[in-house]
């Protein structure tokens, strides 16, 4: 097999791209006829504007719920903010507010019926709420913010009094299929930015199917799914969850002939990464095994380079 660092030449780093963590949680799934829609028209759109970055677009949409707009089943609240994607799109909707004052739903529209989908949902906030999800249809989608309680009125009919009681930003990224993708011999930098832009999205755009699952030292399950993108085409490469903690991870091996050509592809990885991920981050082997050099920066998570010696196997895990 070709050793990694024959794939790449030197380059330039590109600006880094902060990533995101999130906490997973199944909505609950039903259907409600298309024509509610006629009684809270969906006032707002997402859309991917701009040229874009990578095939990757943002959006931002600031708004407030009022005591006129519609009520849920439950008595809630509601604005529905509609997005068209494509088959393969990520969309990442992050809404933010009071503190635990709004959620969100993410619906679609199917056979004139609207369905509450399944999205990665990260409750952690205090704030509002993120949500990830990738389409497997094109079509019209709907993000459905929420207050979890009735908007009071004003006697002074305040906008800034809403605002303050129930405004809310919704910042949206939309990756398209473009995000997921990188042009044939690229350079260690070109691949780093292209796994960071990755993390944005959770590995949505390039995670395939499911291969298998493995149970952790701490009792963790990992689902663990295909890459479609992989370092070296030689070699699989896996986008790792754990769905109880909101772990993704891209996991790639390469293999080498020998010791000696294992232990000059990683050293030349890591002299590679720090000069791509650049000085906000730190990197240094690990005190209980030198054998493991990570990359750290805050808000981020750690970006991994380990050598195997006796099997000649080096490991890139972020």
């Amino acid at each position: 097999m070709k050793t990694f660092f024959k794939l790449f030449l030197f380059a330039a780093c590109l600006p880094c791209i902060t990533n995101a963590q999130t906490h997973l949680k199944k909505a609950v799934a039903g259907t409600t006829n298309a024509s509610a829609l006629k009684g809270n028209s969906i006032i707002h759109q997402i859309a991917k504007r701009g040229a874009g970055d990578h095939g990757i677009f943002y959006d931002t949409l600031a708004n407030a719920i009022k005591p006129t707009d519609a009520f849920n089943g439950t008595g809630k609240q509601y604005q529905d903010i509609k997005v068209t994607l494509d088959a393969g799109d990520v969309v990442v909707a992050e809404v933010k507010g009071e503190p635990d004052v709004l959620t969100m739903n993410l619906l679609g529209i199917v056979n004139n019926q609207l369905k509450t989908l399944k999205p990665i949902v990260d409750t952690s906030q205090d704030e509002g709420c993120k949500i990830y999800y990738k389409a497997n249809r094109a079509g019209t989608y709907i993000l459905r913010v929420i207050t979890k309680s009735k908007v009071p009125i004003d006697q002074y009919e305040s906008e800034e009094f809403y605002e303050s009681e129930s405004g809310y930003t919704l910042n949206c990224i939309i990756a398209t299929a473009a995000a997921g993708r990188l042009h044939d011999n690229p350079t260690v930098c070109e691949v780093v930015q292209f796994l960071l832009r990755q993390r944005l999205t959770a590995y949505l755009p390039i995670t395939g199917a499911v291969i298998d699952t493995s149970v952790e030292k701490n009792g963790d399950i990992l689902i663990n799914h295909q890459s479609l993108f992989t370092i070296d085409k030689k070699s699989e490469a896996i986008v790792s969850t754990d769905p109880k903690s909101a772990y993704f991870s891209f996991d790639q091996t390469l293999e080498y002939k020998n010791q000696q050509a294992a232990e000059k592809a990683w050293h030349f990885l890591i002299d590679h990464f720090k000069n791509c991920l650049g000085a906000d981050w730190r990197g240094a082997a690990l005190t209980s095994n030198p054998n493991w050099y990570v990359f750290r920066q805050l808000d981020h998570e750690d970006i991994n380079i380990i050598i195997y010696p006796e099997r000649n196997l080096v490991e890139i895990l972020m």
